[in-house]
């Protein structure tokens, strides 16, 4: 049976609220997670993703796959922009249409880009679950953090590909790891002895002021009432994507235990300081070892997708099944 639309609306205007709230704290105190520190992208995501230090993971992706930079491009969930409008200077599209279900994130988003002199950009809202795209209409389609709030995979990465034209790409740069946050106990555990290690210094809280001893791992019924988008469906997302594209290209770069670890307490790191530097490129060594060993799973990835043959499609689909 499927779900009545007003539960539907009902349970976006709540993830919306939420976003609105997390679009406003972001602009007091933009370093809060792993991915927010300079040091943290220098030292290990970005010579993952784009092969340098200094290489934007999204610039690396179009440069490494020849992307044509005279494409019409669209941005689902784009929220305040930050990463598309930094795509608009560098000159990688000629137009970018911007989706978002989030008021605030979309006025932050064109007053960012009014301010740095970008036109090609146009903002607009929508639901993701129930979006509806124009067929054929655009050479890449970007969701950059924001496919794990999609509770209708399948319904939207069916609108991606209707609506990429036939060479067209799929980018994204996502979270894919536990559903609903619900990470396994040897993350918790790995996380709660690896901050034991941490002077104190290094483990002041951003939000609570305090000293962080671990990650407390919110229940599924928090989630629920919090953000009922968050991670919803996390743990089938590269599942559902080999069902409808051709990955072209797969990077997975980690935060397993890093995304954990360094929630809220980053900015306690300095990317001027040596010793902070070498801590972090510690912390990330150790995290990389446990995944290529296999003890560990990547839990955030890019990856690059084309349309695959309708016939193609089905059958492996069919194959899945036996």
């Amino acid at each position: 049976m499927s779900e009545p639309d007003d539960a539907k609306t009902e349970r976006l205007r709540a993830a919306a609220g939420c976003w609105d709230a997390t679009a406003a704290v972001r602009e007091a105190n933009p370093i809060q997670g792993w991915l927010d520190s300079p040091l943290v992208l220098e030292a290990y995501v970005q010579p993952k993703l784009g092969g340098s230090p200094r290489v934007n993971w999204l610039l690396g992706t179009v440069e490494r796959l020849r992307i044509p930079k005279t494409g019409r491009w669209l941005s689902l969930g784009c929220g305040s922009a930050g990463q598309e409008i930094a795509a608009a200077e560098w000159g990688l599209f000629a137009s970018m249409l911007a989706l978002d279900a989030s008021p605030a994130s979309l006025e932050i988003a064109r007053q960012s880009a009014e301010a740095r002199g970008v036109t090609t950009i146009r903002f607009d809202s929508t639901d993701l679950d129930r979006v509806s795209l124009p067929a054929n209409s655009f050479d890449v389609v970007l969701m950059n953090m924001s496919l794990h709030h999609v509770r209708e995979l399948r319904h939207v990465l069916g609108e991606v590909r209707r609506s990429l034209r036939n060479e067209g790409f799929f980018i994204i740069n996502e979270y894919v790891g536990p559903r609903q946050f619900q990470f396994s106990p040897l993350q918790l555990d790995l996380v709660r002895e690896l901050l034991e290690t941490l002077p104190e210094g290094y483990r002041r809280d951003s939000i609570s002021g305090e000293i962080k001893r671990e990650y407390v791992r919110m229940p599924v019924e928090h989630w629920n009432i919090a953000d009922p988008s968050e991670a919803i469906r996390s743990d089938r997302i590269v599942a559902e994507i080999e069902k409808q594209f051709r990955v072209v290209e797969r990077n997975d770069y980690g935060g397993t235990i890093l995304n954990l670890l360094l929630e809220h307490i980053v900015h306690n790191f300095n990317p001027g300081d040596e010793k902070d530097v070498a801590i972090v490129r510690l912390l990330a060594k150790l995290e990389d070892i446990l995944i290529r060993q296999g003890v560990l799973a990547s839990d955030f990835t890019v990856m690059a997708m084309k349309k695959q043959a309708r016939i193609l499609g089905r059958l492996r689909h069919r194959i899945a099944r036996f």
